[in-house]
């Protein structure tokens, strides 16, 4: 046999070894995915449960305004907003619910040792993420067909932009999804992962924007994530200027006793192009931290 013949069937080996790595990389991601699908789906049905919940009391409140002479509103966008006011704590709860346990569960549960020899972390990282955001996807969507439905028995007509505030949904949700992953990542229990997260959504952020107000600080929040949910509703109707003055008194001024006031400014809303950066920014960092993150834990538990 030749030297050239040699290399040739040299190269065929490689390549055959390199399908079959790349096959069983697939199949392994599959196989989580899989199985993720089957343990989550009772909290899959839980949370969809709770989406039919929110909605189900949003209409019966708007019900019983129309019912006391309150207007419908003339523009179907004004109406499908009403809808959109809990969404913000509707995605967070979801989104702790599946992605609060996807690695603090290996280490308070003391799995790891047994999963990691035969499925390597990044592969069992990606299939989680895949599984368990597909599930929250799912959710959003159920929630937004159900909106454009009873907008469409109101108005018999659904506003193209309905469908574009849903993709900034599943942005948004995926942005929240991967911060509370990269919560578990840190974080010795799920419960613990879950508190954790929604603390810092739901009260944090918030706290911090409050305080950011009133210290007179102009620049736009992007750092602050939960500053994002604007994106989902104003971009059916982006207002122009993207924020709101405020004048609070500070007293009165001068010797004619008129009332001095402090002008701050609250933002609204970002624009459409910094939105999809900065979440996608975001994201990709997140994941990226919870990925190492991961791997430096489990070699310390090896």
């Amino acid at each position: 046999m030749t030297l050239e013949s040699e290399q040739i069937k040299t190269d065929i080996i490689e390549i055959e070894n390199k399908k079959f790595g790349l096959k069983r990389d697939i199949s392994q991601i599959i196989n989580t995915i899989n199985f993720e699908s089957r343990r989550f789906f009772k909290n899959f049905i839980l949370i969809i449960l709770i989406f039919l919940g929110i909605f189900i009391i949003s209409l019966i409140v708007q019900e019983l305004q129309y019912a006391q002479d309150v207007p419908l509103p003339n523009d179907p966008i004004e109406y499908i907003n009403s809808y959109l006011g809990m969404f913000g704590f509707m995605v967070i709860l979801s989104a702790a619910g599946f992605a609060g346990s996807i690695i603090a569960e290996d280490f308070h549960r003391q799995t790891g040792n047994l999963i990691f020899p035969k499925i390597s972390k990044f592969k069992l990282l990606i299939g989680r993420l895949i599984s368990r955001y597909s599930f929250n996807a799912i959710c959003v969507s159920f929630y937004y067909i159900l909106i454009g439905s009873i907008t469409f028995i109101k108005y018999e007509e659904i506003p193209i932009e309905l469908w574009g505030s849903m993709g900034w949904a599943f942005l948004y949700t995926f942005m929240i999804f991967t911060f509370i992953t990269f919560m578990s990542s840190i974080m010795k229990s799920t419960a613990i992962s879950i508190i954790v997260s929604v603390l810092f959504l739901l009260i944090v952020f918030n706290m911090i924007s409050s305080i950011l107000l009133f210290t007179g600080v102009r620049i736009e929040p992007l750092y602050i994530l939960t500053y994002y949910e604007g994106i989902i509703r104003y971009s059916m109707a982006m207002p122009k200027p993207r924020y709101t003055e405020i004048n609070i008194p500070t007293g009165p001024s001068g010797d004619n006793g008129e009332m001095q006031t402090t002008t701050f400014l609250q933002w609204i809303t970002p624009s459409e192009i910094v939105a999809f950066i900065g979440m996608l920014i975001y994201s990709i960092l997140f994941i990226t931290l919870a990925y190492f993150l991961y791997r430096r834990r489990q070699s310390k538990n090896v």
